[in-house]
Parts: C-alpha cells; structure tokens; sequence
C-alpha cells in the first residue's frame, strides 16, 4: 500500500555513505514476461553505481543487490502490472518493497537514504477519494484507496409513484411529478447531509456516480465546500454498479483531475512575482532551502540532476564549493539527485513536494517569505 507514511518511514532511513539501493522496477501482467525481470534489476543496480559519484562508481553490496534480485525472481506475481520500488542497505537493516501503481520510468539510485521522488508522485497522484453514487431514491457512498473499498453509508430514500401514472387530463401526472422532484431534492439533501458528516477531514476528492441529469441536480444542491472537492463524475447504473466496478470508472476521473491540477500550479507559480512569491529556477530554489523559505517545492517527472551536499553545514548547491564553511571545497560532497536532496529537505522544514508533468522549469517554490535573488 502507498502512502504518505510509508514514505516518511523510509525517508527516516539513513546510511553513513552511499549505501542504500533503491529500485523501480515494471512488473508485467504477463507472468511469461517476468523471466527477464531479475535480469532487468541487476542492470539498472549496476547503471545506478556507475552513476554514484562520490567514488567515481561504487561497489553496490552484493547482499543487498542479491535481496533485490532474489525478490522480483520470487515475488513478482504478487505485483502484476504495478511499479514495485524495491528498497536495500544492509548496513542499516533495510529491506522493503513497495508495490505502488504503474510509473513511466525505471530506474535505480544509490544514495545515503532511500530515493523517494516517484513515491511520492504516486501517493500524490493516487490519492484516497471518495465515491457518490446517485439517484432519485438511492445513494452510495464510498471510501476508495489504491488496495481497499469501504462502504460509508447506504441510504434509500423514500418511494414514489410511477410517472407512467397520467390520471384525468393528465393533472395527476403534473402532481406525481411535482411529487417526485420534491422528493429526489430531499433525498439529495439528505445524502449531502451524510456526506459532511462523514468528511474525512483530509480534503479528499470526491467522484460522482450515476445518470447525467441525477448528477447535475445533485451537483447544483452541493455546498461550495464539498462542490469545490469534486474531482467529476461517470456514468453508471447504480442498479448494476460494484465496488470494483466504480474504483475503475473513478479512476480515470482522478487522473484528469490531478493532471488538471498539476497544470494549474504550474501555471499559478509562473504568475507569482519572482523572488518574492515564487522562484522557478534550481540555484534560487536551493538558496531558498537554505533559509527554511520553501513553502512548496514543485519538481519535474524523471528527472535525476547531479549536484553537492556540504557534509558540515548541508547547504545544497548545483556546484561545488558553493557553502558558507571555511573549506567549501574539502565539505562539498557530490551526490546523484541534489532535487531528491532538495524535496527531502523541504519535507523536514514542514514543506510540501509537489511532481509535475511536462514542468518548464528545473525546479520551482512557492515561498514562505521573500529571498535574494540567487547568485
């Protein structure tokens, strides 16, 4: 299961030097194409050690390269086509895998801790919701994570007569219908009702499910706060829907939604003053770490961009040498991902970290208070 806690757990976990292995590995749904996996992980392990640059390419622990290997050789049915971030250093008693919804890119890092950028893109972009589905007389609603469905509340409201009910010149058929309505607006306020009292308080998205014309009644009785949170809504027979059923037709909705979102911060940040409000390049945003100003860090998708950590003081910097310590250049320590440094640093002020598609900057912030401008 992801979450935000499992990403703590292991963001908590530190090595003395670059010893911890971290893997994303694509399993297939096809078990006829695992054959190559353990293969696969072993040249993305050696690729990442070639890459490490602290020693010129280090000597990856053949136990902990081993774990990895013998886990996807032995577990990877368990994973059918999920990303599994695999996770290793025994120097500091490491091992966990990490199942987690397909990503676009594999890759390996070794670093001082476990490398958790697409972790936390996944947790942000498969978040837990919540699903209503509507009708005239029905209501579902349900709480809906990556790997469980729990049903909040069931609710039917009161019956009615048949439209098909015309009575004399059709007169009956106006009050039956008048009858209805009434009825489908208080069984929508009723289960609006129920929806606020079981907020999740986290500001979960929430789906709609049902006929079109049902939805958009519903929508137009919603309160600003709880309309604010809908993400959108599908098409389904609540006649006929499943749980199952209604995490797969909400689950493209969820993804409109976040690359709806992402679109705007992107576009939000760009409109913010730089330097005051904002910064959208890597120097300004590493400066900004420095002085705890980083309120939101916004990085790009895949993206693996070398830089230095000073051992003493831990500014980060895209050259060496760039600390305040009395010898930058014997403290300055280059590491593989100074964006992976950046986001776990951010995460430790309290900051948020936010992955965005397609970002036309290196890195941005949205930022507590101003800073000067970056040499």
């Amino acid at each position: 299961m992801i979450n935000a806690a499992t990403a703590e757990w292991l963001r908590s976990r530190r090595s003395s030097e670059p010893a911890v292995v971290s893997v994303y590995l694509t399993v297939p749904v096809d078990v006829a194409d695992h054959r190559g996996l353990p293969a696969r992980a072993r040249e993305l392990i050696k690729s990442a050690a070639g890459r490490e640059p602290r020693a010129h390419g280090v000597k990856v622990s053949e136990a902990d390269a081993e774990a990895i290997v013998t886990a996807v050789d032995q577990r990877s049915k368990e994973w059918l086509g999920h990303t599994v971030g695999l996770f290793a250093c025994s120097a500091i008693g490491l091992f966990e895998a990490v199942p987690m919804p397909r990503v676009q890119t594999e890759q390996a890092v070794i670093a001082d801790r476990p490398h958790v950028r697409p972790l936390l893109a996944a947790v942000q972009r498969h978040p837990a919701f919540r699903a209503a589905l509507v009708d005239t007389k029905h209501a579902w609603i349900l709480q809906i994570s990556d790997d469980a469905i729990k049903t909040v509340a069931e609710r039917t409201g009161t019956g009615v007569r048949s439209q098909q009910f015309a009575g004399w010149y059709g007169l009956e058929a106006h009050r039956v219908q008048q009858r209805i309505m009434e009825l489908s607006k208080q069984h929508f306020r009723d289960t609006i009702s129920i929806l606020t009292h079981h907020a999740d308080g986290a500001g979960s998205p929430l789906v709609l499910g049902g006929h079109d014309n049902e939805i958009t009644q519903f929508l137009g009785l919603l309160p600003r706060a709880i309309r604010q949170k809908v993400a959108g809504s599908f098409t389904v027979d609540l006649q006929t829907a499943t749980p199952g059923r209604v995490r797969e037709l909400a689950r493209p909705v969820i993804a409109s939604w976040n690359e709806r979102a992402e679109a705007t911060l992107v576009q939000e940040t760009l409109d913010q003053p730089p330097n005051v409000a904002a910064l959208t390049d890597l120097d300004g945003c590493l400066a900004a770490s420095r002085a705890g100003a980083i309120a939101q860090l916004i990085l790009p998708d895949d993206v693996l961009m070398p830089g230095f950590a000073c051992s003493v003081c831990g500014a980060l910097s895209s050259r060496a040498g760039e600390c305040d310590c009395e010898d930058p250049g014997e403290c300055c320590q280059p590491v593989t991902d100074v964006l992976d440094e950046l986001a776990n640093r951010v995460l430790d002020g309290g900051g948020q970290v936010m992955t965005v598609r397609s970002a036309p900057f290196p890195a941005a912030a949205r930022l507590r208070f101003p800073v000067a401008a970056s040499r």
